[in-house]
């Protein structure tokens, strides 16, 4: 048998492929997904009565296209709306509103002035040409201050990688700084709240996590999903032009949500492209879950630069999963600071889980990789989709918006 489609990858990418196919008469589908479960980063997984967010998400879009999906698959009656959403960075001691620059008047004085000073005199403030170098752009974008004390030592946590290796062509997702905007938040002790920052007013699922939102998506479409299989082959028959995955399964199309450098060793690719994907990497984090005596804070989440901290950032579950045990917290790290012998959250260490990959690395050169890999296999009809396809730091409603996107394109069957 030799299927229309096969999308690899089940995550939230690959079930959103899978459900539009569907919607529009493709019957003969497959989806290939290497662990037991769908849902990828968007999976919840329940500890002692505890939940715990792979990934971390809530839902909030722009796109209607995505609001109606979801919803149409998981009611707006079974969500709950935070409002609005707290998160914190925690610097210095001090836990301050995010985002830092319009929230600077939480700090004390004398470290509002260095802050302003340095503000005032950032690069593009001053007219100075955009730098092409990852620390050199947001230092002319941000001023020293922010990106010494947070930026820079969080970015580090976060991504693993020296900024010198590190690309720019992703950071148009920082707003411009506007500096008369910064004053005035720190001459009124206020911020509008309307625009710092996104998902201000999420929603969350009022029980069984986020994960609860995904296995409504993947109900109906989960027979078409192979699990636990991992793609080992994935070869082109030139004379057939069909794709032959795994020696075993045939497709005229093949969707990839899943990261290109998984698939390296199953392409019989040019060394060229080899190259290129080799060009292209993620990484990847632990997600520990804490149990404390008492409620840590009443936040959502909450930034942690501090080097001397494993982790990164912090989610205070207990305060929005509704179903969730109290006192519980899991937080995020970098996996290759992981030390489960040198934890520095303050409580009982109940569980932790690595993913099996994370955020992809903006790393100098990767748009380009990215760009020839997809031109190289779009006339063999092998897309990439999605976080992971288009290796792009998209958010997951992002991710579902593109395979929306991408399906408009197909005809119906």
């Amino acid at each position: 048998m030799t299927y229309d489609y096969i999308v690899l990858g089940a995550g939230i990418t690959g079930l959103t492929l899978l459900k539009k196919l569907k919607e529009k008469g493709y019957n003969n589908i497959l989806g290939i997904e290497r662990e037991k479960e769908a849902g990828g980063l968007c999976r919840t997984f329940y500890v002692d009565g505890h939940a715990c967010d792979i990934g971390g998400h809530f839902f909030q879009t722009k796109f209607p296209e995505v609001e109606e999906f979801v919803f149409s698959h998981f009611s707006k009656e079974k969500m709950y709306q935070i409002n609005p959403r707290i998160s914190k960075i925690n610097i210095y001691g001090i836990d301050i509103d995010y985002p830092l620059e319009a929230n600077l008047w939480q700090l004390p004085v004398e470290k509002q002035v260095e802050y302003l000073i340095s503000i005032v005199r950032n690069g593009e403030a001053l007219g100075k040409p955009e730098p092409k170098n990852y620390e050199e752009w947001i230092r002319w974008k941000l001023g020293d201050k922010v990106c010494d004390e947070y930026l820079i030592p969080y970015n580090s946590k976060l991504w693993g990688v020296p900024s010198d290796e590190m690309d720019v062509d992703w950071l148009h997702k920082i707003p411009r700084i506007e500096v008369e905007e910064i004053l005035k938040n720190s001459l009124s002790h206020t911020q509008d709240v309307e625009k710092y920052p996104a998902h201000i007013r999420p929603y969350y699922p009022k029980s069984g996590g986020y994960g609860r939102v995904i296995e409504a998506i993947a109900a109906d479409i989960n027979k078409y999903i192979k699990f636990n299989t991992k793609v080992t082959k994935l070869i082109y028959d030139k004379n057939e032009k069909v794709w032959i995955v795994n020696d075993e399964f045939k497709a005229k199309n093949i969707i990839n949500s899943t990261p290109w450098t998984d698939l390296y060793n199953a392409l019989g690719s040019p060394v060229e492209i080899q190259e290129q994907i080799q060009k292209i990497k993620y990484n990847k984090l632990v997600i520990s879950l804490f149990e404390t005596d008492e409620n840590p804070t009443p936040y959502h989440w909450r930034y942690i630069p501090d080097l001397k901290e494993q982790h990164h950032r912090e989610f205070f579950i207990s305060n929005f999963a509704l179903d969730s045990k109290n006192y519980g917290t899991f937080t995020e790290t970098n996996a290759d600071r992981f030390d489960a012998d040198k934890l520095t959250f303050k409580g009982r260490n109940i569980f932790n889980y690595e993913t099996t990959a994370a955020y992809p690395l903006p790393l100098i050169g990767k748009t380009k990789a990215i760009t020839d890999i997809l031109e190289y296999f779009k006339p063999m009809h092998l897309y990439g989709v999605g976080r992971w396809g288009e290796h792009q730091h998209h958010n997951h409603d992002v991710c579902m918006k593109h395979a929306i996107d991408f399906v408009k394109q197909i005809p119906n069957k």
